[in-house]
């Protein structure tokens, strides 16, 4: 008879929670095959082709706080500093006519370092300054905790309406992709503790050197295949086999593997379609299918090598746009990415009017030209919709059929649909199986 643990794990999912459990697991001599039913690995952080270059399917950011991605990626033998560029939190909106808010966090010990950055922010007055500073004050003094969720509208009730709209509302899009007036503030001040409260380098800004595939994707797939692993592009998962609640196989392109351990690290949609009929986890495919979604779109816009910022990124207040980067930090001279978090007017939208209406703004605002092309990207289900009260829909990891784990950045954690909260799951589901197999006789 077959000994479960000789199979390798079955990984369904080559996006970034897939990769991450896969690498950890073929880093503690764990046999995997990694199954991804796309032709390209990455998923919702993958490239494409634009102008002369490559670029991501959106515009990424990393924190300094992202450790389980730093960490999974120097395992792949990756140089962090070499394909990642380093900056103190640097704040800077823009309106039409010019700087309109500019906080820079000086090199002090967490959370004095975001304290003096908002007592000298250059844009608000004294007392909107002072007020600010006393609601971080507050807020650390509970440990970024509150007794019930709310939503991060409610939460500011008494921030200075300039302040919300300049800081806090760009913040909560950038970190939840969710508009305030529905963003979870539970989900909101875990990512302020965890950004602002223990290091000060955890709020430092990570830009991306290198597109995401060269960033992470090819350097953990050589790391998996150089281990023995194994990963298989255009591999559908067309149903799991369960038997008296334990995994015993997937079928694959209409093919049965045999398979005792899985991690399920796809779409929470796609989790829900492979989870759904079996009774052990209807409660969990229930939940998945009550989850709603909010878009991404960047709009990336081609310029003559002239055009430039004098940082990497900026913020946009009152434009249609939300955040500018500059490309040029990536070798990518005179690219623009323009990004819009969650939905609104831009989504109705069509392509043309959408690139033009952004480029005109930037016309205005920086007297630039007409960009020489545009390539306009919408993730229409980017991120679960990180609503008030929306971990109680969150799965955990396990699952009650026993072999069966679940990843992604959907699943239970303090954190709202990031990479980061996708590693992490990966990461933790790996980490149980190694623990699982330590455990058994040998």
């Amino acid at each position: 008879m077959t000994n479960p643990e000789s199979e390798p794990v079955i990984i369904i999912g080559g996006g970034w929670a897939g990769l991450s459990a896969a690498v950890r697991l073929a880093d503690n001599g764990h046999q995997v095959r990694l199954l991804e039913s796309a032709k390209q690995l990455g998923r919702r952080a993958r490239c494409v082709p634009f102008s002369d270059h490559t670029v991501d399917n959106g515009q990424h950011l990393l924190l300094g706080a992202y450790s389980e991605t730093l960490n999974t990626m120097r395992t792949c033998n990756t140089r962090t500093d070499k394909v990642l560029l380093r900056r103190p939190l640097h704040w800077k909106m823009h309106n039409r006519c010019g700087l309109d808010v500019n906080l820079k966090t000086p090199r002090l010990p967490a959370p004095l370092n975001l304290l003096f950055a908002i007592l000298r922010t250059q844009g608000y007055s004294l007392a909107e300054r002072l007020q600010t500073v006393r609601f971080m004050y507050a807020l650390h003094r509970r440990g970024f905790a509150i007794d019930k969720d709310m939503s991060v509208a409610a939460l500011l009730a008494k921030q200075p309406t300039r302040v919300i709209s300049t800081l806090w509302e760009p913040m909560c899009l950038a970190a939840l992709n969710t508009p305030i007036e529905i963003a979870s503030a539970r989900i909101f001040l875990n990512v302020m503790r965890d950004s602002f409260t223990r290091r000060a380098s955890d709020a430092d800004t990570l830009y991306t050197i290198r597109d995401m595939g060269r960033l992470f994707v090819k350097p953990a797939t050589d790391f998996i295949e150089s281990r023995g692993g194994q990963v298989r592009l255009a591999q559908r998962v067309d149903s799991l086999t369960i038997n008296n609640d334990v995994i015993r196989a997937v079928q694959v392109n209409n093919k049965h593997v045999a398979a005792s351990r899985v991690i399920l690290a796809v779409s929470p949609m796609n989790s829900q379609r492979l989870l759904s009929g079996h009774k052990a986890l209807a409660s969990i495919s229930e939940n998945l299918q009550q989850l709603t979604y909010q878009p991404i779109c960047t709009v990336y816009l081609q310029y003559p090598p002239s055009i430039s910022l004098r940082e990497p990124m900026i913020g946009l207040h009152g434009m249609t746009g939300q955040w500018l980067f500059d490309r040029s930090f990536s070798g990518q001279a005179g690219m623009m990415a323009v990004v819009i978090s969650a939905d609104g007017p831009h989504m109705r939208l069509d392509t043309e009017t959408l690139a033009q209406l952004v480029s005109d703004e930037l016309a205005e605002s920086f007297n630039w030209p007409e960009p020489e092309q545009h390539l306009v990207i919408r993730e229409k289900r980017a991120t679960f919709c990180a609503s008030v009260d929306v971990d109680s829909l969150r799965p955990g990891m396990t699952t009650p059929v026993e072999g069966l784990w679940l990843a992604g950045d959907y699943i239970r954690s303090p954190y709202p649909a990031t990479l980061e909260a996708a590693v992490r799951s990966g990461v933790q589901c790996a980490d149980t199986i190694i623990q699982h197999s330590k455990r058994k006789p040998a």
